[in-house]
């Protein structure tokens, strides 16, 4: 049976960068369009990959890019009803629509990375102690 995740892409600086994965197509769209919202972006896509482990054959289809100019554009507001919808109290948007939703998968590789430092810095730190005690108890008796 394939397996298929739906993955968050950003496009920032020219490069493309997988933001977070989902097991639905809904939260994957639904985080994404919450991303190309706040403009920090060039372009946001979702890509469905499928593997199949039968075959280890894997398969990406695009179902959602901001990245494409859109094909046809709604001609701008006339100025009078702009003035009058920038003077209109904004809709009420209720704290769970605020809120970004956590990925549920999210890449480990900096907490890995972060904790093998943690591990060198402090068999480092113990390593200039021992030397330091070696030291000391050498001068202490006169070599």
């Amino acid at each position: 049976m394939a397996q298929s995740l739906y993955e968050v892409h950003t496009l920032k600086g020219g490069q493309w960068v997988i933001d977070s994965t989902y097991p639905d197509k809904e939260t994957s769209i639904e985080v994404a369009k919450q991303l190309h919202g706040e403009k920090r972006f060039e372009g946001i896509k979702v890509i469905k990959d499928t593997f199949d482990p039968k075959t280890g054959q894997g398969k990406e289809l695009v179902v959602f890019d901001t990245s494409k100019a859109p094909k046809e554009r709604a001609a701008p507001p006339p100025p009078a009803a702009a003035r009058a919808a920038a003077t209109e109290a904004p809709a009420a948007v209720p704290a769970a629509a605020r809120a970004k939703p956590k990925p549920k998968n999210q890449d480990v590789s900096v907490a890995l990375k972060a904790t093998g430092w943690l591990v060198a810095i402090v068999i480092g730190g113990l390593g200039v102690l021992f030397l330091i005690n070696k030291a000391g108890a050498l001068f202490s008796k006169g070599f």
